[in-house]
């Protein structure tokens, strides 16, 4: 019986992500090709927002806690770096909402383009 409990998975929690890299500059064509690549990839929308020194990857992720979702967004730069061709950058940033918070945060919608799944610039006003 104990057994059997131990193989239920209850469903985890929604938890929205924003991580943020910094590094050395790249062009800024191939970190948008990098990251639309990462983008299909990553399996729930995914909108990243670049320059070419800063990467803001923003989207909904799964988890029974906030701690297994930030493992996670750290683990998801390294995991990819080869294959999608990502700079070497560290992680400066890591923000997890559960969906409650995420509401409170904007409680009329997210702002306009803040989670269009995609890879865009950084609009000027927030470099």
């Amino acid at each position: 019986m104990a057994e059997e409990a131990a193989a239920l998975r209850l469903p985890g929690v929604m938890w929205h992500v924003t991580l943020t890299l910094h590094g050395s500059p790249q062009p800024p064509e191939h970190l948008q090709t990098s990251l639309q690549e990462l983008a299909f990839h990553h399996g729930f929308d995914l909108s990243a927002r670049y320059t070419p020194d800063t990467v803001e990857l923003r989207y909904w992720d799964e988890g029974q806690d906030c701690r297994a979702v930030v493992d996670h967004a750290l683990d998801l730069w390294d995991s990819h770096r080869h294959d999608r061709e990502l700079p070497s950058w560290p992680v400066v940033g890591v923000e997890v909402l559960d969906r409650p918070a995420f509401r409170r945060r904007f409680p009329t919608g997210e702002p306009e383009g803040l989670l269009e799944p995609g890879v865009r610039p950084l609009p000027p006003s927030v470099q």
